[in-house]
């Protein structure tokens, strides 16, 4: 198979990095708007618990399952189900009108972060070398710092 140009090497980091934002931003927004999840889904303190704790749970327990299913089925044919899965449970996230489709929403959303992180990795290895990995290397961590802390002030803000 022969490499991917340069640009399509550069915008396929930009599509790693997104994915990439979105679960660390996901990850850090809830804490903030907790307060306000309880109010307005009249969520109990263990509900809430829940909303907060689930994602993190499943994610952390399900990265070296997806990373080997990304061996066996390739990294990125895994990133971007996971991609489209995240989207989806944002969104069933972001509509639910009550705590429990909520926590639902949110084992999903961990279960599919799950599958974009080490799928970021292997796919930033395999598509970059020499000097340029070192520098795609550096936008994906740079972008999870960016991300960490943009998800409270996101938080604040909604």
């Amino acid at each position: 198979m022969p490499s991917p140009s340069p640009t399509r090497r550069w915008l396929g980091l930009i599509a790693i990095a997104l994915g990439v934002a979105l679960i660390v931003v996901d990850t850090t927004i809830v804490n903030v708007i907790v307060p306000s999840l309880v109010e307005d889904l009249d969520a109990t303190s263990a509900q809430a618990q829940w909303v907060q704790e689930s994602y993190a749970i499943v994610f952390a327990a399900l990265l070296l399952l997806t990373g080997r299913l990304a061996d066996i089925f390739g990294a990125r044919r895994v990133f971007v189900i996971g991609a489209v899965l995240f989207g989806a449970t944002s969104v069933l996230a972001g509509l639910a009108p009550g705590s429990g489709l909520l926590i639902l929403a949110r084992f999903l959303q961990g279960a599919s972060a799950a599958m974009l992180l080490p799928t970021s990795l292997s796919l930033l290895k395999a598509t970059f070398t020499g000097k340029a990995r070192g520098q795609a290397f550096a936008v994906w961590g740079s972008t999870i710092g960016a991300a960490a802390a943009l998800g409270p002030v996101l938080g604040g803000w909604l």
